[in-house]
């Protein structure tokens, strides 16, 4: 915040030679308090795969649809479940496991929002992959998740099939 400040104090003299005191004293307290305002916006990112280990793994296939839930977090500043209003962004991406489909989506609140669909044939040795991502409004409390439906799986080796995401920006309620 001081080096923000201190640019700042820069800009103010700058224009000194044009600004009476009082109007570069009032100039000083509204950027001042602009840089505040924005340095105590919201950090919210998150990274997170399957699998804590390096070891192969698949997941599915299931009878209905089920909730993936990831194991090796890289990155949590903040919760998958929204702490406040604004835009936010999310991926994911599944490799396909040994049902040979992957079919997956990121539901906001139980709603679909975004989906991967893949084929392969896990017998050849050969992985398809695929990935999405979206920009979604959400407020305080929204949660944000990704299924596996029913008769397809993943396969994870702790950085392959992952989910991501982070705040763009706050959202006033205004």
């Amino acid at each position: 915040m001081e080096s923000v400040l201190a640019v700042v104090v820069l800009l103010c003299c700058c224009v000194v030679e044009t600004q009476t005191e009082s109007e570069v004293d009032g100039l000083l307290r509204e950027l001042t308090a602009r840089v505040e305002k924005l340095e105590s916006k919201p950090k919210v990112a998150f990274t997170a795969s399957l699998r804590v280990s390096d070891e192969h793994y698949h997941l599915g296939p299931f009878e209905k649809y089920t909730t993936v839930v990831y194991k090796k977090v890289t990155t949590n500043i903040g919760v998958f479940t929204a702490p406040v209003r604004g835009a936010y962004y999310f991926t994911f991406t599944c490799n396909v496991g040994n049902s040979g489909k992957a079919n997956a989506a990121l539901l906001k609140n139980g709603v679909n929002m975004a989906a991967v669909y893949e084929y392969a044939d896990p017998k050849s040795g050969v992985y398809h992959s695929g990935a999405n991502g979206v920009i979604l409004d959400l407020v305080e409390g929204d949660k944000v998740y990704v299924v596996l439906w029913s008769g397809s799986s993943i396969f994870d080796n702790s950085r392959i099939s992952m989910f991501s995401g982070y705040l763009l920006f706050p959202i006033d309620n205004k």
